[in-house]
């Protein structure tokens, strides 16, 4: 890139995301700045990768630059920490995050990164206070909606199918999934929540291929002991149970038309099996077909 890349790229997240400020202190010409804008029906999509340091909105710029839109955002890789006023929350693959369009923020991301940020109309949130902002718990049946909802948005699934009397379809269904989820964190915290909890950030965490025990310990803030009881008293393991779900979403893509043109090796290495083999030996073992006669007799 050249010495512009910089200033270009500031112009164009100013005209599609607003008065966001990027921070960039290295050699110009390392620097990664790449957006991509599209609408699903009448909903917006922005599709961002950068090693920015720091992405800023101030609250001079929110004051003079209002936006009438708050991003729903989808961290694909990477991770970042967020400055919401006076709260930090800290963003890892798979995360979702609501974040308000007209306050001020800071994005501070650990280099490289992608989100998906998808527009919607602050009108329709109102009400909202500032502590509603923020990483989304997908721990409930509409969290999970909402989860595979975006997760189809930001694989570029339903591009091929939109069309314009989608209207506000897209919009309306995301909106509707938000807010029950935006209910979730004045919930309950017993035991049972928790484990509903894992269960919820292990989907988010399926086709990453640093999902551990350990890590999720960590970001669940408690001891990997814990964790691993919370499977044991219900005759389980959060190996055993990652592994589970890793192969229904294999023998998902494997009965998907749309994932027709993919090779099985393709679909394995997408939810982290290392080689062919082992993922042939692990399907076979769950379902009791190979992958290839499995997506032989979908039909």
């Amino acid at each position: 890139m050249n010495g512009q890349a910089l200033a270009t790229w500031n112009a164009r997240v100013h005209s599609v995301c607003g008065r966001f400020e990027t921070r960039y202190e290295h050699c110009q010409s390392l620097f990664i700045g790449e957006l991509q804008h599209t609408v699903l029906g009448a909903t917006e999509v922005a599709y961002i990768r950068s090693n920015a340091q720091e992405i800023t909105r101030s609250t001079r710029a929110s004051q003079a630059y209002p936006d009438p839109h708050c991003f729903l955002v989808l961290q694909q890789h990477g991770e970042m920490q967020v400055e919401l006023g006076d709260r930090v929350v800290h963003l890892r693959e798979g995360d979702l995050a609501l974040l308000d369009g007209e306050a001020a923020l800071k994005m501070v991301p650990r280099g490289l990164f992608s989100h998906v940020s998808i527009h919607l109309p602050k009108v329709r949130l109102a009400g909202l206070g500032p502590e509603r902002f923020g990483k989304l718990s997908t721990a409930g049946a509409c969290g999970q909606l909402l989860s595979t909802l975006v997760r189809q948005v930001a694989a570029g699934e339903l591009s091929q199918w939109a069309c314009a009397e989608d209207g506000e379809g897209l919009q309306e269904a995301l909106l509707a999934l938000l807010a029950p989820v935006l209910q979730y964190r004045a919930g309950d915290h017993g035991a049972g929540l928790l484990l509903h909890e894992v269960h919820a950030l292990i989907q988010q965490r399926l086709d990453s291929v640093r999902l551990t025990p350990a890590g999720l310990a960590e970001e669940l803030g408690i001891s990997s002991r814990q964790l691993y009881r919370l499977f044991e008293a219900r005759g389980d393991s959060v190996c055993r149970y990652i592994l589970r779900e890793r192969l229904a979403k294999a023998a998902q893509d494997l009965r998907n038309p749309a994932c027709a043109h993919r090779s099985i090796t393709d679909i394995g290495a997408a939810w982290c099996f290392a080689d062919s083999a082992h993922f042939s030996k692990a399907f076979k073992k769950h379902t009791g077909l190979s992958p290839r006669d499995y997506r032989g007799a979908r039909h």
